[in-house]
């Protein structure tokens, strides 16, 4: 245990801290939050200083930690130790009276291997990482895979597609790359796409399926949000820089060391436990967009955060602005959030956990947006709808609350260009408008008449908004049944039929689609009857109101034909 230690109000500045932790020469500063004690080493005070943190209270970097009584076993210390925690407090009569370091305790470690169950994967992805480990073996180099195929693995699941792959190599991942693509020559699309700043490079797969190779690296921040620089460091350090522990295992591939799982993190029992627990506490103050990626792994392995990395990350949350996060990263992060197979959750959790105010600080996560996610969650995939219209649904959804300077300034954050943001303003209004004129639609008709020209984006917004109101029959069948209908008749039947070429085609198409629309019409031989009413009342073509139409089905049109 070492002495060295200052208690301090959790109110108090970084750079204030720092300086009492000088002159008192601590190692440690533990302060009170509630009922729970945390702490800070001096690394931890100065490394919050490099970051340029001095006026934030010490409160957004304290890391909670176990506080125990002087007469504890050693054993019971080592076990509370666990990997992450950097010190523990012991007890005085009126609060801590010292700490024990972590690094000066030393632990011992499992070995457990997965060599078996690499044996038995399927084999596109058995060849990919055999070729990989034989790679490596010729250079020397370490190799390991990391990421989910791990997690899959050691949660006994079946191994993600080849996609998924990410392999991490004590080497060049840039000649690994180059090699594993010339090995799979008859899988690979093209050349690997090299990121020589950050130490990494892309294989792309046939299908769509990509490998990424990164090299085993340590990172540095300059300021939070900002990208890291990187240098290359061992197998371990690159777990140990990660996000969570449970994005810190890895299972080697070189012949030596085969199977042989990596878990310097304690990661392993997270994953058993579904705990996500962060490794470092400026992890979040860092890189602001693992706040996205800490609810994306708690959603999918169906599990929570630690209260430890729940507090950094409510912290790091109070911080809000982090000038140097581009626009580019946050909107990759929200699209990734948004393709989650539980994409309500997600979002909803985010919310309700303040991630959003990294795009607006005021931003508050309101009730009616749960419901409207929730909404736009179950439409997915029943409507017709393009891949931009879903992410303009979700993006509306998150911000439909706000006022419209709030709304633009969101948007503009996530770097979205004008034009698309007028494009999301203009579908808020004109959904307004639809959904007041089909509250007073008397039926079919009414309802095709107002929805005819609206676009997609707009009628999509409307069916979101309109909740369980009789307006959501009607855009459904708008968006599923009605665009979509196509004339029994073509503009060259009724220039067959004398209708002089001009706007009177079209209106009388465009009447006929209605006619389609609310079932008046459903068959061609009705369709020409009425064209040929209609053609030889007028040269400029009646409205269909005014023609007389003959609505009977014939047999064909009783049978469906």
């Amino acid at each position: 245990m070492t002495r060295a230690l200052v208690v301090v109000p959790a109110g108090l500045s970084i750079e204030a801290a720092a300086r009492l932790a000088r002159r008192h020469r601590a190692r440690v500063l533990a302060a009170r939050l509630g009922a729970r004690w945390a702490g800070v080493t001096r690394a931890g005070l100065d490394h919050a200083l490099r970051l340029g943190l001095e006026t934030v209270p010490i409160r957004a970097i304290l890391w909670l930690v176990p506080i125990t009584d002087p007469g504890t076993p050693e054993v019971v210390v080592r076990r509370r130790l666990e990997p992450g925690m950097p010190f523990l407090l012991v007890a005085g009569s009126d609060g801590p009276a010292g700490a024990v370091l972590a690094d000066e305790i030393a632990r011992p470690t499992l070995r457990l291997s997965l060599a078996d169950q690499l044996e038995r994967l399927r084999a596109p992805i058995a060849r990919l990482l055999v070729q990989a480990g034989a790679i490596a073996d010729t250079h020397g180099w370490p190799v390991a895979a990391v990421g989910g195929l791990v997690r899959d693995l050691l949660r006994g699941g079946a191994p993600r597609p080849p996609g998924d792959l990410d392999l991490t190599v004590q080497g060049d991942a840039r000649i690994l790359a180059r090699a594993l693509a010339e090995a799979l020559a008859g899988e690979v699309r093209d050349r690997p796409r090299e990121h020589p700043t950050f130490l990494t490079a892309t294989v792309d797969l046939a299908r769509g399926h990509r490998v990424d190779v990164t090299t085993a690296r340590r990172e540095r921040y300059r300021v939070p949000g900002a990208l890291p620089e990187v240098e290359p460091a061992s197998l371990e350090e690159d777990l140990w820089r990660r996000d969570f522990s449970v994005n810190a295992l890895a299972v080697r591939l070189d012949r030596g060391a085969w199977g042989q799982v990596l878990d310097p993190t304690a990661g392993l029992e997270d994953l058993r436990r579904r705990r996500i627990r962060v490794l470092h506490p400026m992890s979040f103050i860092e890189d602001p967009t693992r706040l996205f990626r800490a609810v994306r792994f708690a959603v999918r392995l169906g599990g929570r955060l630690e209260p430890a990395t729940r507090r950094l990350f409510a912290e790091a949350v109070r911080l809000a602005a982090y000038p140097a996060l581009s626009g580019d990263r946050l909107r990759a992060e929200l699209t990734l959030a948004r393709r989650q197979p539980d994409a309500a959750t997600v979002l909803t959790r985010l919310g309700r956990m303040g991630a959003f105010r990294l795009l607006l600080p005021r931003y508050r996560f309101a009730s009616e947006t749960e419901t409207r996610l929730d909404r736009v969650a179950a439409l997915s995939g029943r409507l017709p709808v393009t891949p931009e219209t879903e992410e303009a649904l979700h993006l509306l959804a998150l911000t439909a609350h706000l006022g419209a300077p709030d709304r633009d300034a969101w948007l503009a954050r996530l770097g979205l260009a004008p034009g698309q943001r007028a494009a999301l303003e203009r579908a808020v209004r004109r959904a307004t408008d639809v959904l007041g004129r089909l509250a007073g639609a008397r039926g079919a008709d009414d309802a095709y008449a107002t929805l005819r020209h609206v676009p997609e984006l707009p009628a999509a917004w409307t069916r979101v908004c309109a909740g369980r109101s009789a307006a959501r029959t009607y855009v459904e069948r708008y968006l599923v049944e009605w665009r979509a209908i196509r004339p029994l008749v073509t503009g060259d039947d009724l220039q067959a039929l004398g209708l002089v070429p001009g706007p009177a085609v079209g209106r009388l198409l465009d009447e006929l689609r209605a006619a389609q629309a609310t079932g008046r019409i459903r068959t061609r031989s009705a369709a020409l009857r009425w064209a040929r009413r209609a053609v030889a009342l007028t040269g400029e073509g009646p409205r269909l109101a005014s023609a007389t139409i003959e609505t009977r089905p014939t047999r064909a049109g009783r049978k469906g034909g």
